[in-house]
């Protein structure tokens, strides 16, 4: 019990401290620009994009990997996941997760994400319509994670991640870890939490050709940046529960390493556990702020199926879409 109000101590210590910084200026706040690998920054688990991305302090779900890896301890059963993300020009972007949950109470994770822009035409300053080969610009991101819930109440969860981005011959290679912490409550399933995502080093981009000598005398050189970290600060409960049906609500506030805090609020109703209906809000940010999708429950054979389906209108690359499933690997009523 010591240990576990220490812990507590040092995540109140880390809420202050972001507490303090400033909240809400004005959108970028000085920041915008400063990090790489921005495809990281794009939510892939469909139920908190159509919450709003008010996610980090909901009980354990398959996308929890993404979300937050401290969430994991409290699955029942060993689940896989995959969602993909629909965006204009062409791009989409994947994700697939598993979690093996043992009878200890900790579980273990693995998951990677992929962004791909198809193929490409190549171009040059001499052959603007195409040189008559092509290329692809990649991205992808493989975790593997680990979480346990050291009280009825209280979980943590790590995610160790190495980050690799391709355009055509040039690449850049990083290593992150993510740090989630959960603290529930018998109160209206009232729940806190707190996450790190992507804190690591910076990456440099290398390849072939990278000295561009064509009317510049002295070349050019590249520069290493660090990837988007974000520290997330949440809460949910269900302040209404009645027979079959059930709202859950929650809140949260982000503050990126490259961007202006913001504040992400979301709603869910659930009907016999079995359809959801969802709709989310985000607060300072530009461009995204409504969003909407719906859960639903069913089985495979004797085996339970999740489909996830969320719309997250942009101003300017459109209406995104994102659609998930998830399986679990044990029998309905076992």
């Amino acid at each position: 019990m010591k240990s576990l109000n220490l812990i507590l101590c040092g995540l109140l210590s880390l809420a202050t401290q972001a507490v303090h910084a400033q909240v809400l200026p004005n959108l970028g706040g000085q920041r915008a620009g400063i990090s790489a690998m921005p495809f990281l920054k794009n939510d892939l688990s469909p139920k908190s994009v159509s919450m709003g991305g008010a996610s980090v302090a909901l009980n354990g779900e398959p996308y929890s990997m993404t979300v937050n890896p401290a969430a994991a301890s409290n699955m029942e059963h060993p689940v896989l996941a995959f969602s993909t993300r629909i965006m204009p020009a062409g791009l989409f972007q994947s994700y697939l997760s598993g979690i093996y949950k043992t009878e200890n109470k900790t579980a273990w994770m693995f998951s990677m994400n992929y962004l791909s822009s198809g193929a490409q035409k190549r171009r040059t300053e001499f052959q603007p319509l195409g040189d008559g080969s092509v290329y692809s610009s990649d991205a992808m991101k493989f975790g593997v994670g680990y979480s346990r819930a050291l009280s009825k109440m209280f979980s943590f969860g790590v995610n160790a991640n190495f980050i690799r981005e391709q355009l055509a011959q040039y690449s850049a290679n990083a290593v992150t870890v993510d740090l989630g912490f959960l603290y529930r409550t018998d109160w209206k399933d009232l729940s806190f939490a707190v996450s790190l995502q992507h804190f690591g080093g910076n990456s440099t981009l290398s390849g072939s050709d990278l000295a561009v000598m064509y009317n510049r005398s002295g070349g050019v050189t590249t520069e290493s940046y660090g990837a988007p970290t974000m520290f997330s600060m949440g809460v949910s409960m269900v302040p209404f529960q009645q027979g079959v049906h059930q709202i859950l609500t929650s809140a949260q506030l982000n503050h990126p390493n490259d961007n202006a805090e913001n504040i992400r609020l979301g709603a869910q109703y659930g009907y016999d556990s079995l359809l959801f209906v969802r709709v989310g809000y985000r607060l300072n940010v530009q461009g995204e702020n409504f969003s909407a999708g719906v859960g639903v429950r069913t089985r495979v054979g004797a085996f339970p199926l999740s489909v996830e389906y969320a719309v997250l209108p942009n101003r300017y690359l459109g209406v995104i879409h994102s659609i998930g499933l998830s399986i679990g690997f044990h029998k309905v009523g076992q």
